[in-house]
This record gives C-alpha cells, structure tokens and sequence, in this order.
C-alpha cells in the first residue's frame, strides 16, 4: 500500500488540501501549478534543483549508475513531499507539488525492461518505495493533465495504474484532457468543490513523529539488505546528500542562459517514456 490511508469519512474541501500535479512531460504542469497557486492562494513546491551526481555518469554508464540515479532521485521527492506535508499541516495553507514521489516509477520501470536495473535491483527500487511511502499521508487530491491522443498504449496502461492505485488509498482523482490545454478556472474549480477524504489523526502522529527524528527519516529511506547496483563508493560519499527541497509562494520564472537540474531529469524521464 501506498501512503497512510486516508479516512473513509469525507471533509469539505475549503479546507488546505496538499494538491499533486501529475502528467507527461511538457503536458503543462508547472504552467498550471503556478496559476493554481494564484487562484487557490496555495504554496508550489518544485521538482528538486539540487544538481544530482548521478546524471552525467548515468549517460556514460546506464548499466552501473540507473539505479544510484533513480534511488537518488526517489529521495529527493520523498523529501520534498515530507516539507509539502509539513507546510499544510504548520501553516494551514494548501500545497501543489509539480509532479510527486507517488508517480516516481517510469523511468526505473524501463530501465528493468532494457536491462539497465537488474531484476534484484528493480526489487529493491520497489521495496523502498513501498515501506518510505507507507510513513507518508496521501495528497487529498490527484490532478491528472493527459494528453492520450497523442500517446502509446504503454503509458495509457501506466496512467491507468498509477491512478487506479491513488483512487483505492483515498486520494481525489481529477483528470483532465490536456491536449489543447484547458481552462486554469475550472480545475481551481473542481478543487475548491465537492468532498475530499480528511488526514487520520493517529497517522498524523506517526508522521510528525517521523519528520521530528531524521534518524527515523533516514531509516524510512534505508532497507535491511544490501544490493551492488546501491552501493555508494567512497568517492561518490560527498556528492550524494540530498537537499533542503524548493518552494516558491508565487510563480515568477526567471529567464536562464543553463539547463537546470530538475529539467534534465525531466528530459531523461521524457526520453524513456517514449
């Protein structure tokens, strides 16, 4: 099971909600989440820009480093969505996570079909995901951009899995055709109303728990076993902590003469979804 199950019993939705954006690459996300953030008066967290040390090596060596890079950037969605989850609950205002760890699976999911992950190694991926997110609440609701015209039958298969799976632990699921882009007023809309399943008390306690210890947070990150492929070597120690995540209370996108970090991942995850 994914996230700590949300309580069957429903709650309005004037209340915060921690929002996740989900959809292909260049579908229109951040464009969405920023003009959300506007309508809703709610807080955007980004993909994570902390330059990953895996990414350069990853395209000189696919075999030895998908897995470091995959495992790396799982935690860095982990950590983002835990500070997102802190934020509603410490402030009271709502959340948008441009993309989540909820949808982090494409790109380890091909690389175990090419060969790139071993079958060992793709468990492993698999079982720390499973065991991170069980410590976590769900998003109250799941916003889903699609553009399925123009799209293989794999990842329509994969959309539908992925939101089967968040309809059955209590997540809203709202999803949208996207192919023409749509209209940023009613999906505020579609936000604002209707009902959404509330946070259980008692897994909000596990959780505060959780993020007041980083030991507990780390533990929550580690399994008892130990696979080659994720194993980290000693020069590679320095380069590998993960980062404070990135939030912005407004969208103001600055022009930029680089590429950054959270955009090749994009672009990586863009290539191996085609």
């Amino acid at each position: 099971m994914i996230g700590l199950r949300s309580k069957e019993s429903n709650t309005a939705t004037c209340k915060p909600q921690l929002v996740i954006v989900e959809g292909n690459i260049g579908v229109g996300k951040s464009t969405l989440s920023c003009q959300l953030a506007r309508k809703l008066n709610y807080r955007v967290f980004l993909e994570p820009s902390a330059k990953n040390p895996y990414l350069a090596k990853f395209y000189k060596d696919p075999k030895k480093y998908a897995l470091k890079l995959q495992l790396w950037i799982f935690k860095q969605r982990f950590r983002t969505y835990i500070a997102a989850t802190k934020h509603v609950l410490q402030t009271g205002q709502g959340v948008l996570l441009d993309r989540s760890v909820f949808s982090d699976t494409v790109f380890a999911e091909v690389n175990f079909q090419q060969g790139t992950i071993s079958s060992e190694g793709y468990e492993y991926y698999k079982d720390l995901k499973k065991k991170a997110l069980q410590s976590v609440p769900i998003p109250h609701t799941t916003l889903y951009l699609d553009v399925s015209p123009e799209t293989c039958t794999q990842r329509i298969h994969g959309r539908g899995r992925f939101l089967e799976e968040m309809r059955k632990v209590g997540s809203r699921v709202l999803e949208y055709n996207w192919t023409d882009f749509g209209y940023n007023f009613e999906v505020a809309e579609d936000i604002k109303n209707g009902v959404v399943s509330s946070w259980d008390e008692d897994n909000l306690h596990a959780f505060n728990k959780l993020v007041s210890d980083e030991s507990l947070l780390k533990e929550a990150l580690t399994l008892d076993r130990f696979v080659q492929e994720a194993d980290i070597s000693e020069d590679e120690e320095g380069d590998t902590s993960t980062k404070e995540p990135r939030s912005q209370p407004t969208c103001k996108f600055k022009q930029s003469t680089g590429t950054s970090n959270a955009s090749s991942l994009q672009k990586l995850e863009s290539c191996v979804e085609s």
